[in-house]
């Protein structure tokens, strides 16, 4: 996988705990499920940038979070932070466990780099979560950079 450093606007989980960039599941570069064909709900690709709710919005529901909380605009549901889902063994790297978590519409799980479920009003475009995206097979769990 090509290097996606402060590019990814979310890491999508799939099913066996791989971390793929928004650009490769938006675009259908990946998922099976899109048939090779960018998700519907993406712009050029991408997923869309995170908003603040507004109960004066018509697809607003409490199931995305409560009024000013930052959400894409493509979700689902929110399901509180990732780490609160993982099953025993799974192999994320922690800085992403504290982040909120999301289903999108098309039925995948992705978290958005620098919003942590703690603080959902708020993006940190900086945080530690960007090295994640490129661990798909073995984590490398003594590398502790930014």
């Amino acid at each position: 996988m090509g290097d996606h450093t402060n590019s990814a606007r979310a890491l999508f989980i799939s099913r066996d705990g791989g971390i793929y960039p928004d650009d490769l599941i938006c675009s259908g570069v990946l998922p099976a499920e899109l048939g090779g064909r960018p998700c519907p709900y993406a712009q050029a690709g991408r997923m869309p940038e995170p908003v603040p709710l507004s109960p004066d919005d018509p697809a607003y529901t409490v199931d995305k979070g409560q009024p000013g909380d930052l959400c894409p605009p493509c979700a689902k549901q929110q399901l509180a932070h990732l780490g609160h889902w993982l099953r025993n063994g799974a192999r994320i790297p922690k800085e992403l466990l504290p982040l909120r978590l999301f289903k999108c519409r098309q039925w995948f799980w992705l978290v958005v780099p620098g919003l942590h479920d703690a603080e959902p009003t708020k993006l940190y475009p900086d945080g530690p979560v960007h090295r994640a995206e490129r661990r798909n097979s073995a984590p490398e769990e003594n590398d502790h950079r930014n």
